[in-house]
């Protein structure tokens, strides 16, 4: 990595990973968290396919001391009066590890040097070629800034001003609630007309929870929740039903769906990652993976430029890199969204081969869980 200072503007999952990266070549790391203290109450569950957790195991970045829940499946159901959990329609091979958001940010923010400068509470913007404006107005000057900052990122806005995400047309109803039952080794998807809802696992502070998700073009009203509520009673076997239903208002959330990619990864001496970058609707389950592979990615070019490169040259690796991974994930996630929301199919009719056939119309075993590291992807 050549010799120098690097802000990281975001603190979360992202951010922490690209500051562990950063300080790895030696860079003197300063990360800008708008938020202050502990980030554990963000989000509900992750998911990581078990082979991109063992690609970001082997590079350094997580490992089993954060608690995680089993999953071997996933479970395709429907309600038709027949069992209080739905009548199954597929039961799909696949192979994920869950996560608590909060208990992930906190591995990765703990493998974070202890010689980075974390700056909580400290919401800043991108000025001239590689400026960091602070809220008192003080401008610091950085080799590489690096926009981790998420969804809203004042970095990509900077950047690309463009670039703005695209609403899909449906919403996200998400929550978590007590899991009191038998340990459960699949990931449940329930499904309505026009919608799904997607149910697993995870660790909690105090037991395990069910992270679940309602996917409905409802949720695009002023007020959805009391339809939300309507269309898990009207449509999810009743156990899961109760479960939704039962969550408190306050252990819930309504999020937006929205694709966006950005038309290249880096300017000047910035460059953006993880939801900052690209915005991939989360039926591809590859959230987290997608930006801890950014930071990979960043640290590998780092390396491969070495002390007698320049930051130039790590730029280009990372965009020739990542451009092309983040691109197609969000086509792949596209795609899964209309097949699973927009244009559903008559669930009730559907047979294991249908579903088979349903699931390969999509191309979804292209990106679903995330693309392999340094996987080929420019030519799809």
């Amino acid at each position: 990595m050549p010799i120098g200072r690097v802000a990281v503007v975001g603190g979360s999952i992202t951010g922490c990973a690209f500051a562990l990266a950063a300080a790895r070549g030696g860079a003197e790391v300063t990360v800008y968290e708008r938020t202050t203290g502990e980030l554990a109450d963000r989000g509900v569950g992750i998911a990581l396919h078990v082979d991109r957790y063992v690609e970001l195991e082997a590079a350094g970045y997580i490992d089993d001391s954060t608690p995680w829940r089993n999953v071997v499946g996933r479970q395709w159901l429907v309600d038709d009066g027949s069992s209080p959990r739905g009548r199954l329609l597929w039961d799909q091979s696949a192979a994920f590890r869950m996560y608590n958001w909060g208990q992930l940010w906190q591995g990765l923010r703990r493998r974070v040097p202890a010689e980075v400068d974390y700056r909580g509470g400290t919401p800043v913007t991108l000025g001239a070629d590689g400026e960091v404006v602070l809220p008192d107005g003080t401008r610091e000057h950085y080799d590489v800034v690096v926009g981790a900052d998420g969804y809203g990122s004042a970095v990509r806005t900077a950047l690309f001003p463009a670039a703005v995400p695209q609403y899909a047309g449906y919403t996200m109803w998400r929550g978590s609630c007590a899991w009191e039952h038998e340990p459960l080794d699949h990931l449940i998807s329930v499904c309505i007309p026009n919608g799904q809802g997607v149910m697993y696992r995870i660790p909690g502070s105090a037991g395990d929870r069910m992270s679940w998700g309602l996917y409905s073009a409802v949720g695009g009203t002023d007020n959805p929740r009391p339809a939300l509520l309507e269309l898990a009673r009207k449509y999810f076997p009743p156990f899961w039903a109760d479960l939704v239903t039962a969550t408190p208002e306050s252990e819930t959330l309504i999020q937006p769906i929205n694709d966006l990619v950005v038309d290249a990864y880096t300017s000047g001496r910035a460059l953006v990652a993880g939801d900052a970058a690209a915005i991939a609707r989360p039926h591809v389950a590859s959230g987290a993976v997608k930006g801890i592979q950014d930071a990979v990615a960043f640290e590998t070019a780092c390396r491969e430029v070495g002390r007698d490169g320049s930051w130039d040259e790590v730029l280009a690796r990372y965009q020739a890199e990542r451009h092309p991974a983040g691109a197609d994930l969000v086509r792949v996630a596209r795609a899964m969204g209309y097949a699973m929301v927009e244009d559903t199919p008559d669930w009730t009719v559907m047979t294991p081969e249908h579903m088979v056939d349903w699931w390969a119309a999509q191309h979804a075993d292209d990106g679903f869980g995330g693309h392999a590291l340094g996987a080929s992807i420019g030519s799809r």
